[in-house]
Protein backbone atom coordinates (compact mmCIF):
# COMPACT_ATOMS: atom_id res chain seq x y z
CA UNK A 1 0.00 0.00 0.00
CA UNK A 2 2.91 2.29 0.77
CA UNK A 3 4.35 2.06 -2.73
CA UNK A 4 0.95 2.35 -4.39
CA UNK A 5 0.25 5.53 -2.50
CA UNK A 6 3.55 7.15 -3.40
CA UNK A 7 3.52 5.90 -6.99
CA UNK A 8 0.11 7.48 -7.42
CA UNK A 9 1.79 10.87 -7.14
CA UNK A 10 3.25 10.33 -10.58
CA UNK A 11 -0.09 9.86 -12.34
CA UNK A 12 -2.41 12.28 -10.58
CA UNK A 13 -2.90 15.74 -12.11
CA UNK A 14 -5.31 18.38 -10.88
CA UNK A 15 -7.07 20.51 -13.43
CA UNK A 16 -7.71 23.49 -11.18
CA UNK A 17 -6.30 26.83 -12.32
CA UNK A 18 -2.91 27.66 -10.75
CA UNK A 19 -2.74 29.99 -7.76
CA UNK A 20 -1.18 33.28 -8.93
CA UNK A 21 -1.61 36.41 -6.78
CA UNK A 22 -1.14 39.65 -8.68
CA UNK A 23 1.29 41.11 -6.13
CA UNK A 24 4.17 38.66 -6.76
CA UNK A 25 3.26 36.89 -10.00
CA UNK A 26 1.28 36.97 -13.23
CA UNK A 27 -0.43 34.48 -15.51
CA UNK A 28 1.08 33.67 -18.86
CA UNK A 29 -0.88 35.02 -21.87
CA UNK A 30 -2.61 31.68 -22.41
CA UNK A 31 -3.56 31.53 -18.72
CA UNK A 32 -2.10 28.03 -18.31
CA UNK A 33 0.61 28.86 -15.78
CA UNK A 34 1.86 31.48 -13.38
CA UNK A 35 5.23 33.17 -13.55
CA UNK A 36 6.73 34.59 -10.35
CA UNK A 37 8.29 38.02 -10.30
CA UNK A 38 12.04 38.31 -9.88
CA UNK A 39 13.07 37.47 -6.32
CA UNK A 40 10.07 35.23 -5.50
CA UNK A 41 9.30 31.51 -5.80
CA UNK A 42 7.25 28.75 -4.19
CA UNK A 43 3.49 28.32 -3.75
CA UNK A 44 1.66 31.50 -4.77
CA UNK A 45 5.03 33.16 -5.44
CA UNK A 46 5.20 34.06 -1.73
CA UNK A 47 8.67 32.74 -0.86
CA UNK A 48 11.23 35.54 -1.07
CA UNK A 49 14.75 34.99 -2.36
CA UNK A 50 16.34 38.42 -1.82
CA UNK A 51 15.83 41.45 0.41
CA UNK A 52 15.29 43.60 -2.67
CA UNK A 53 12.25 41.53 -3.66
CA UNK A 54 10.67 42.22 -0.25
CA UNK A 55 11.56 45.91 -0.40
CA UNK A 56 9.71 46.16 -3.74
CA UNK A 57 6.57 45.11 -1.86
CA UNK A 58 7.23 47.10 1.34
CA UNK A 59 10.24 49.35 1.73
CA UNK A 60 10.61 48.40 5.41
CA UNK A 61 10.50 44.64 4.93
CA UNK A 62 13.39 42.21 4.51
CA UNK A 63 13.67 38.53 3.53
CA UNK A 64 14.06 36.32 6.60
CA UNK A 65 15.30 32.78 5.91
CA UNK A 66 14.73 29.78 8.22
CA UNK A 67 12.25 27.21 9.46
CA UNK A 68 11.44 28.73 12.86
CA UNK A 69 8.76 31.25 13.83
CA UNK A 70 8.67 34.25 16.15
CA UNK A 71 5.67 35.83 17.83
CA UNK A 72 5.25 38.58 15.21
CA UNK A 73 5.70 36.46 12.08
CA UNK A 74 2.65 36.33 9.83
CA UNK A 75 3.57 33.32 7.76
CA UNK A 76 6.19 31.42 5.79
CA UNK A 77 6.53 29.58 2.49
CA UNK A 78 8.53 26.35 1.96
CA UNK A 79 9.94 24.78 -1.22
CA UNK A 80 11.13 21.17 -0.91
CA UNK A 81 12.62 18.33 -2.93
CA UNK A 82 11.45 14.90 -1.80
CA UNK A 83 14.07 12.57 -0.28
CA UNK A 84 15.87 9.81 -2.18
CA UNK A 85 13.54 7.07 -0.85
CA UNK A 86 10.50 8.85 -2.30
CA UNK A 87 12.33 9.83 -5.50
CA UNK A 88 12.69 6.13 -6.27
CA UNK A 89 8.91 5.86 -6.77
CA UNK A 90 8.10 9.49 -7.67
CA UNK A 91 10.86 10.79 -9.92
CA UNK A 92 11.45 14.56 -9.84
CA UNK A 93 9.01 14.86 -6.95
CA UNK A 94 8.73 18.17 -5.08
CA UNK A 95 6.59 19.52 -2.27
CA UNK A 96 5.56 23.01 -1.17
CA UNK A 97 3.97 24.63 1.92
CA UNK A 98 2.52 28.03 2.56
CA UNK A 99 1.54 28.82 6.15
CA UNK A 100 -0.54 31.70 7.56
CA UNK A 101 0.21 32.17 11.26
CA UNK A 102 -2.71 34.52 11.89
CA UNK A 103 -5.21 32.05 10.38
CA UNK A 104 -3.43 29.07 12.03
CA UNK A 105 -3.50 27.17 8.76
CA UNK A 106 -1.24 25.90 5.98
CA UNK A 107 -1.65 24.58 2.46
CA UNK A 108 0.50 21.76 1.09
CA UNK A 109 0.99 20.57 -2.48
CA UNK A 110 2.94 17.80 -4.19
CA UNK A 111 4.03 18.38 -7.78
CA UNK A 112 6.66 17.65 -10.39
CA UNK A 113 9.84 19.68 -10.11
CA UNK A 114 9.85 20.28 -13.85
CA UNK A 115 6.47 22.07 -13.80
CA UNK A 116 7.06 23.77 -10.43
CA UNK A 117 4.62 24.82 -7.72
CA UNK A 118 2.71 27.10 -10.11
CA UNK A 119 2.02 24.18 -12.46
CA UNK A 120 -0.35 21.21 -12.04
CA UNK A 121 -0.45 19.65 -8.56
CA UNK A 122 -0.63 15.94 -7.91
CA UNK A 123 -2.03 16.30 -4.40
CA UNK A 124 -3.40 19.38 -2.59
CA UNK A 125 -3.97 19.50 1.18
CA UNK A 126 -5.31 21.99 3.72
CA UNK A 127 -3.95 21.92 7.28
CA UNK A 128 -5.88 23.58 10.11
CA UNK A 129 -5.51 24.19 13.84
CA UNK A 130 -1.83 24.89 13.39
CA UNK A 131 0.61 26.19 16.00
CA UNK A 132 4.03 27.61 15.11
CA UNK A 133 7.25 27.37 17.17
CA UNK A 134 10.96 27.90 16.62
CA UNK A 135 11.34 24.18 15.83
CA UNK A 136 8.44 23.54 13.46
CA UNK A 137 4.68 23.42 12.86
CA UNK A 138 2.01 21.23 14.47
CA UNK A 139 -1.51 21.00 12.98
CA UNK A 140 -4.52 19.20 14.40
CA UNK A 141 -6.17 18.25 11.10
CA UNK A 142 -5.37 17.63 7.43
CA UNK A 143 -7.70 17.27 4.45
CA UNK A 144 -6.40 16.33 1.00
CA UNK A 145 -7.75 16.12 -2.53
CA UNK A 146 -6.13 13.57 -4.81
CA UNK A 147 -6.17 13.81 -8.61
CA UNK A 148 -9.01 12.15 -10.52
CA UNK A 149 -6.34 9.91 -12.05
CA UNK A 150 -5.33 8.50 -8.66
CA UNK A 151 -6.09 4.87 -7.99
CA UNK A 152 -8.89 3.86 -5.66
CA UNK A 153 -6.38 2.85 -2.97
CA UNK A 154 -4.48 6.14 -3.26
CA UNK A 155 -7.69 8.20 -3.10
CA UNK A 156 -8.75 6.22 -0.06
CA UNK A 157 -5.39 6.89 1.60
CA UNK A 158 -5.31 10.65 1.04
CA UNK A 159 -9.00 11.48 1.21
CA UNK A 160 -10.11 9.01 3.91
CA UNK A 161 -7.29 7.24 5.84
CA UNK A 162 -5.36 10.37 6.80
CA UNK A 163 -8.33 12.74 6.76
CA UNK A 164 -8.63 14.88 9.89
CA UNK A 165 -5.40 13.34 11.31
CA UNK A 166 -2.75 15.46 13.08
CA UNK A 167 0.37 16.58 11.22
CA UNK A 168 3.81 17.44 12.65
CA UNK A 169 6.36 19.30 10.50
CA UNK A 170 9.78 19.10 12.16
CA UNK A 171 13.14 20.60 11.17
CA UNK A 172 15.69 17.77 11.36
CA UNK A 173 18.52 20.09 10.31
CA UNK A 174 18.96 23.57 8.86
CA UNK A 175 18.10 22.17 5.39
CA UNK A 176 15.78 19.18 5.94
CA UNK A 177 12.18 18.75 7.10
CA UNK A 178 10.13 15.71 8.09
CA UNK A 179 6.36 15.79 7.58
CA UNK A 180 4.79 13.12 9.79
CA UNK A 181 1.08 12.49 9.14
CA UNK A 182 -0.67 10.09 11.50
CA UNK A 183 -1.81 7.06 9.51
CA UNK A 184 0.58 7.72 6.61
CA UNK A 185 2.65 4.70 5.45
CA UNK A 186 5.87 6.69 5.81
CA UNK A 187 7.00 10.23 6.76
CA UNK A 188 7.75 12.68 3.95
CA UNK A 189 11.44 13.52 4.30
CA UNK A 190 12.67 16.32 2.08
CA UNK A 191 15.34 18.96 1.57
CA UNK A 192 13.75 22.35 1.96
CA UNK A 193 14.22 26.08 2.05
CA UNK A 194 11.83 28.51 3.78
CA UNK A 195 11.57 32.30 3.93
CA UNK A 196 9.16 35.22 4.30
CA UNK A 197 9.14 39.03 3.99
CA UNK A 198 9.07 40.48 7.51
CA UNK A 199 8.85 43.94 9.12
CA UNK A 200 11.24 45.48 11.70
CA UNK A 201 9.42 44.10 14.76
CA UNK A 202 10.41 40.61 13.59
CA UNK A 203 14.00 41.80 13.17
CA UNK A 204 14.06 42.83 16.81
CA UNK A 205 12.81 39.38 17.86
CA UNK A 206 15.40 37.63 15.77
CA UNK A 207 18.19 39.93 16.94
CA UNK A 208 19.48 40.49 13.40
CA UNK A 209 17.80 40.90 10.04
CA UNK A 210 19.88 38.11 8.46
CA UNK A 211 19.62 35.63 11.32
CA UNK A 212 18.35 32.17 10.55
CA UNK A 213 15.51 30.92 12.72
CA UNK A 214 16.23 27.26 12.15
CA UNK A 215 16.16 25.37 15.44
CA UNK A 216 19.37 23.51 16.30
CA UNK A 217 19.32 19.71 16.33
CA UNK A 218 18.18 18.24 19.64
CA UNK A 219 20.98 17.74 22.12
CA UNK A 220 22.09 14.17 22.49
CA UNK A 221 21.82 12.74 25.96
CA UNK A 222 23.28 9.54 27.33
CA UNK A 223 22.27 7.57 30.40
CA UNK A 224 24.67 7.17 33.30
CA UNK A 225 24.59 3.38 32.81
CA UNK A 226 25.75 3.73 29.20
CA UNK A 227 28.52 6.13 30.18
CA UNK A 228 29.71 3.81 32.96
CA UNK A 229 29.60 0.81 30.62
CA UNK A 230 31.67 2.61 28.00
CA UNK A 231 34.13 3.70 30.67
CA UNK A 232 34.47 0.12 31.95
CA UNK A 233 35.06 -1.19 28.42
CA UNK A 234 37.71 1.47 27.80
CA UNK A 235 39.47 0.64 31.08
CA UNK A 236 39.39 -3.09 30.24
CA UNK A 237 40.78 -2.50 26.74
CA UNK A 238 43.44 -0.23 28.19
CA UNK A 239 44.47 -2.89 30.69
CA UNK A 240 44.68 -5.57 28.02
CA UNK A 241 46.72 -3.28 25.76
CA UNK A 242 49.10 -2.44 28.61
CA UNK A 243 49.56 -6.14 29.44
CA UNK A 244 50.32 -6.94 25.80
CA UNK A 245 52.83 -4.11 25.58
CA UNK A 246 54.60 -5.24 28.77
CA UNK A 247 54.68 -8.86 27.60
CA UNK A 248 56.04 -7.91 24.19
CA UNK A 249 58.65 -5.61 25.74
CA UNK A 250 59.78 -8.36 28.12
CA UNK A 251 59.96 -10.91 25.31
CA UNK A 252 61.96 -8.60 23.05
CA UNK A 253 64.31 -7.79 25.92
CA UNK A 254 64.99 -11.50 26.40
CA UNK A 255 65.62 -11.89 22.69
CA UNK A 256 68.08 -9.01 22.69
CA UNK A 257 69.89 -10.45 25.69
CA UNK A 258 70.01 -13.83 23.98
CA UNK A 259 71.51 -12.34 20.83
CA UNK A 260 74.07 -10.43 22.89
CA UNK A 261 75.08 -13.58 24.73
CA UNK A 262 75.30 -15.49 21.45
CA UNK A 263 77.69 -12.90 20.02
CA UNK A 264 79.91 -13.08 23.09
CA UNK A 265 82.82 -15.30 22.15
CA UNK A 266 83.71 -15.98 25.77
CA UNK A 267 80.25 -17.32 26.62
CA UNK A 268 80.21 -21.09 27.03
CA UNK A 269 77.03 -22.84 25.93
CA UNK A 270 75.51 -24.80 28.78
CA UNK A 271 74.73 -28.45 28.18
CA UNK A 272 71.00 -28.63 28.85
CA UNK A 273 71.07 -32.35 29.50
CA UNK A 274 73.76 -32.04 32.18
CA UNK A 275 72.44 -28.79 33.67
CA UNK A 276 68.90 -30.02 34.13
CA UNK A 277 69.35 -33.72 34.87
CA UNK A 278 67.77 -34.72 31.57
CA UNK A 279 69.59 -38.04 31.26
CA UNK A 280 68.79 -41.73 30.76
CA UNK A 281 69.12 -43.62 34.07
CA UNK A 282 71.75 -45.95 32.58
CA UNK A 283 74.73 -45.09 30.39
CA UNK A 284 72.80 -46.03 27.26
CA UNK A 285 75.78 -47.38 25.33
CA UNK A 286 74.19 -50.49 23.79
CA UNK A 287 70.82 -50.59 22.05
CA UNK A 288 69.60 -54.05 21.01
CA UNK A 289 66.47 -55.68 19.65
CA UNK A 290 65.66 -59.42 19.43
CA UNK A 291 62.95 -61.46 17.74
CA UNK A 292 61.02 -58.40 16.52
CA UNK A 293 57.81 -59.39 14.82
CA UNK A 294 54.92 -57.46 13.39
CA UNK A 295 51.48 -58.65 12.36
CA UNK A 296 48.32 -56.82 11.31
CA UNK A 297 45.16 -56.97 13.38
CA UNK A 298 41.74 -55.68 12.32
CA UNK A 299 40.58 -55.02 15.89
CA UNK A 300 42.06 -54.85 19.38
CA UNK A 301 43.25 -52.28 21.85
CA UNK A 302 46.21 -50.08 20.88
CA UNK A 303 48.96 -50.42 23.46
CA UNK A 304 51.84 -47.99 24.07
CA UNK A 305 54.94 -49.56 22.53
CA UNK A 306 57.19 -48.04 25.16
CA UNK A 307 55.00 -49.55 27.88
CA UNK A 308 55.04 -52.91 26.12
CA UNK A 309 58.79 -53.10 25.79
CA UNK A 310 59.18 -51.91 29.38
CA UNK A 311 57.42 -55.16 30.30
CA UNK A 312 54.33 -53.49 31.81
CA UNK A 313 51.62 -54.25 29.23
CA UNK A 314 50.71 -56.60 26.39
CA UNK A 315 48.13 -56.75 23.63
CA UNK A 316 46.30 -59.80 22.29
CA UNK A 317 44.99 -59.67 18.69
CA UNK A 318 41.35 -60.54 18.23
CA UNK A 319 41.57 -61.64 14.57
CA UNK A 320 43.88 -63.88 12.57
CA UNK A 321 47.05 -61.76 12.11
CA UNK A 322 49.00 -61.21 8.87
CA UNK A 323 52.76 -61.38 9.44
CA UNK A 324 54.83 -58.41 8.21
CA UNK A 325 58.07 -58.87 10.20
CA UNK A 326 59.37 -62.02 11.88
CA UNK A 327 62.51 -62.78 13.90
CA UNK A 328 64.32 -59.48 13.26
CA UNK A 329 67.31 -58.84 15.50
CA UNK A 330 70.18 -56.38 15.70
CA UNK A 331 72.20 -54.02 17.89
CA UNK A 332 74.01 -50.69 17.71
CA UNK A 333 76.39 -48.92 20.11
CA UNK A 334 76.71 -45.24 20.94
CA UNK A 335 78.55 -43.42 18.17
CA UNK A 336 77.71 -46.03 15.54
CA UNK A 337 75.30 -45.75 12.59
CA UNK A 338 72.99 -48.59 11.62
CA UNK A 339 71.40 -48.60 8.14
CA UNK A 340 68.38 -50.63 7.06
CA UNK A 341 68.26 -51.67 3.41
CA UNK A 342 65.59 -53.52 1.48
CA UNK A 343 63.13 -53.25 -1.40
CA UNK A 344 59.94 -51.20 -1.22
CA UNK A 345 57.33 -52.77 1.02
CA UNK A 346 59.79 -55.00 2.85
CA UNK A 347 58.97 -53.41 6.24
CA UNK A 348 61.83 -50.94 6.80
CA UNK A 349 59.55 -48.14 8.03
CA UNK A 350 57.53 -50.61 10.09
CA UNK A 351 60.70 -51.80 11.85
CA UNK A 352 61.82 -48.22 12.53
CA UNK A 353 58.38 -47.41 13.96
CA UNK A 354 58.75 -50.37 16.28
CA UNK A 355 62.26 -49.39 17.43
CA UNK A 356 61.20 -45.76 18.01
CA UNK A 357 58.07 -46.77 19.94
CA UNK A 358 55.68 -45.25 17.38
CA UNK A 359 52.27 -46.78 16.75
CA UNK A 360 51.93 -48.24 13.26
CA UNK A 361 48.21 -48.31 12.48
CA UNK A 362 46.52 -51.56 13.45
CA UNK A 363 49.72 -53.64 13.61
CA UNK A 364 50.87 -55.66 16.63
CA UNK A 365 54.57 -55.75 17.57
CA UNK A 366 56.28 -58.60 19.39
CA UNK A 367 59.84 -59.15 20.59
CA UNK A 368 62.21 -57.44 22.98
CA UNK A 369 64.05 -54.11 22.87
CA UNK A 370 66.69 -53.30 25.48
CA UNK A 371 69.10 -50.55 26.44
CA UNK A 372 72.28 -51.87 28.03
CA UNK A 373 70.50 -55.19 28.58
CA UNK A 374 67.57 -53.68 30.48
CA UNK A 375 64.04 -52.88 29.29
CA UNK A 376 63.57 -49.43 27.84
CA UNK A 377 63.20 -46.69 30.51
CA UNK A 378 59.91 -44.86 30.86
CA UNK A 379 61.40 -41.63 29.48
CA UNK A 380 62.78 -43.31 26.36
CA UNK A 381 60.65 -41.15 24.04
CA UNK A 382 62.14 -38.03 25.67
CA UNK A 383 65.73 -38.98 24.90
CA UNK A 384 65.17 -40.70 21.53
CA UNK A 385 64.56 -38.81 18.30
CA UNK A 386 62.73 -40.16 15.27
CA UNK A 387 62.54 -38.36 11.92
CA UNK A 388 59.53 -39.58 9.98
CA UNK A 389 59.70 -40.53 6.33
CA UNK A 390 57.52 -37.59 5.22
CA UNK A 391 58.20 -33.97 6.20
CA UNK A 392 55.47 -32.38 8.31
CA UNK A 393 56.29 -28.67 8.40
CA UNK A 394 54.26 -25.45 8.51
CA UNK A 395 54.78 -23.67 5.21
CA UNK A 396 54.41 -20.17 6.67
CA UNK A 397 57.11 -20.57 9.34
CA UNK A 398 60.76 -19.77 8.70
CA UNK A 399 63.50 -22.37 9.12
CA UNK A 400 64.55 -20.89 12.48
CA UNK A 401 60.95 -20.64 13.70
CA UNK A 402 60.30 -24.30 12.84
CA UNK A 403 63.25 -25.53 14.90
CA UNK A 404 62.41 -23.08 17.72
CA UNK A 405 58.85 -24.42 17.65
CA UNK A 406 60.19 -27.92 18.42
CA UNK A 407 62.69 -26.65 21.02
CA UNK A 408 60.21 -24.52 22.96
CA UNK A 409 57.63 -27.33 23.15
CA UNK A 410 59.86 -30.31 23.84
CA UNK A 411 62.81 -29.09 25.90
CA UNK A 412 62.38 -28.82 29.69
CA UNK A 413 60.59 -25.69 30.93
CA UNK A 414 63.40 -25.19 33.44
CA UNK A 415 65.84 -24.49 30.60
CA UNK A 416 66.34 -20.79 29.97
CA UNK A 417 65.17 -19.09 26.81
CA UNK A 418 68.78 -18.14 26.02
CA UNK A 419 69.90 -21.77 26.19
CA UNK A 420 67.09 -22.91 23.89
CA UNK A 421 67.92 -20.23 21.34
CA UNK A 422 71.61 -21.15 21.43
CA UNK A 423 70.72 -24.79 20.81
CA UNK A 424 68.67 -23.72 17.76
CA UNK A 425 71.58 -21.63 16.46
CA UNK A 426 74.01 -24.53 16.91
CA UNK A 427 71.71 -26.99 15.11
CA UNK A 428 71.29 -24.53 12.20
CA UNK A 429 75.07 -24.31 11.89
CA UNK A 430 75.57 -28.10 12.11
CA UNK A 431 73.04 -28.70 9.33
CA UNK A 432 74.31 -25.80 7.16
CA UNK A 433 70.97 -23.99 7.34
CA UNK A 434 72.21 -20.66 8.70
CA UNK A 435 71.97 -18.94 5.29
CA UNK A 436 68.26 -19.83 5.01
CA UNK A 437 67.39 -19.43 8.70
CA UNK A 438 64.99 -16.57 7.99
CA UNK A 439 63.47 -18.07 4.81
CA UNK A 440 59.97 -19.54 4.87
CA UNK A 441 59.55 -23.30 4.56
CA UNK A 442 57.03 -22.93 1.70
CA UNK A 443 55.01 -25.49 -0.20
CA UNK A 444 53.63 -26.08 -3.68
CA UNK A 445 51.83 -22.72 -3.73
CA UNK A 446 54.23 -20.72 -1.53
CA UNK A 447 57.84 -20.39 -2.59
CA UNK A 448 60.30 -21.52 0.08
CA UNK A 449 63.45 -23.54 0.70
CA UNK A 450 64.50 -26.53 -1.38
CA UNK A 451 63.42 -30.11 -0.77
CA UNK A 452 66.78 -31.08 0.71
CA UNK A 453 66.73 -28.09 3.03
CA UNK A 454 63.24 -29.01 4.19
CA UNK A 455 64.51 -32.49 4.99
CA UNK A 456 67.36 -31.03 7.05
CA UNK A 457 64.82 -28.86 8.90
CA UNK A 458 62.91 -32.01 9.90
CA UNK A 459 66.16 -33.54 11.16
CA UNK A 460 67.00 -30.32 13.02
CA UNK A 461 63.63 -30.34 14.80
CA UNK A 462 64.64 -33.68 16.34
CA UNK A 463 68.34 -32.87 16.93
CA UNK A 464 67.44 -29.74 18.91
CA UNK A 465 65.84 -31.96 21.59
CA UNK A 466 69.35 -33.37 22.33
CA UNK A 467 68.58 -37.08 21.78
CA UNK A 468 70.93 -39.71 23.27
Amino acid sequence: MRFLAIAAFAVGVLTAAPLCPATNGALTPDGSSCVCKTGFQGLGCTQCITDRACMNVNANSRCVVGFGYTKSMKGKTYSCVLGSALQAVFNDGSMGFSCDASAKSCVMAVYKGATGPQGPHVVDCNLSGCSFTDSGVTCTSIKCICSNDCSVITKSLFEESIANKPVVITATSDKTLKVDIQGSPLPLDSTCSASSCELPDVFDELGASSSSTTAPPPKQSFSKALILSLAAVLVLLGGISLALVLFYSSYMAQLRRGKHDDDDADHVLEDPLQSHGFMVPSSGDHFAFQDIGCATRAHGTTVSLVAKFCGRASAVPTDEPKTILHGIRGAVRRGEMLALMGPSGSGKTTLLNCLAGVANGTTEFTGRISLDGAPLPSNFRQVAAYVHQDDCLLATLTVRESIEYSAFLRLPSSMTLVAKQQLVTRVLAELHLTHVADSRIGNASLRGVSGGERRRVSIGMELVTQPQ
